[in-house]
């Protein structure tokens, strides 16, 4: 303020001293508005840099609040991201484990479902099909005769009837 008070004074002085060498009443009236008006001109001057400094004040202040909140938010993603691909490398690591056992599983399955299949095709194999046939060859020697009725049946009784 001392500054700017004393530049307009220095940049008045040659206008000032030149209006009391003229008329000397005029001259110091003018003098003495223009002092007065410099004033003015510095306190306004003042306060509207005062009024101005205080709003970029606040609003640096308020800037960094919200810097502080973005710093906040921006740190809780790094700590979820850095949850969620965690999580990701477990999953994949037992989605592979399952894999793996699912694969291992399967191949003893399809082993066990060879030999199985293996056993029973030599058992087919091994089996006789004579003794079927000889034992189907008595079912119908036995089915070709008559069923022997009971001694007091009624002689309608004595014929098979097929149906």
């Amino acid at each position: 303020l001392k500054p700017l008070r004393l530049y307009c004074f220095q940049r008045a002085r040659p206008v000032i001293a030149m209006a009391a060498r003229g008329n000397g009443g005029a001259g110091q009236t003018f003098a003495q508005v223009a002092n007065q008006l410099c004033g003015e001109l510095v306190s306004q001057l003042t306060t509207e840099h005062a009024r101005e400094v205080g709003k970029m004040y606040d609003e640096v202040v308020a800037l960094r609040t919200e810097l502080e909140r973005v710093s906040e938010l921006m740190q809780g993603y790094l700590n979820r991201e850095k949850t969620l691909s965690e999580m990701m490398e477990r999953l994949m690591g037992d989605y592979q484990d399952s894999v793996g056992t699912f694969n291992s599983l399967h191949g003893q399955f399809q082993d066990h479902a060879r030999n199985t299949m293996g056993q029973h095709e030599q058992h087919r194999r091994s089996m006789p099909v004579t003794d079927t046939q000889r034992e189907l060859e008595r079912i119908k020697s036995i089915l070709a005769q008559p069923a022997v009725p009971p001694p007091a049946a009624p002689m309608h009784l004595h014929q098979p009837t097929y149906r």
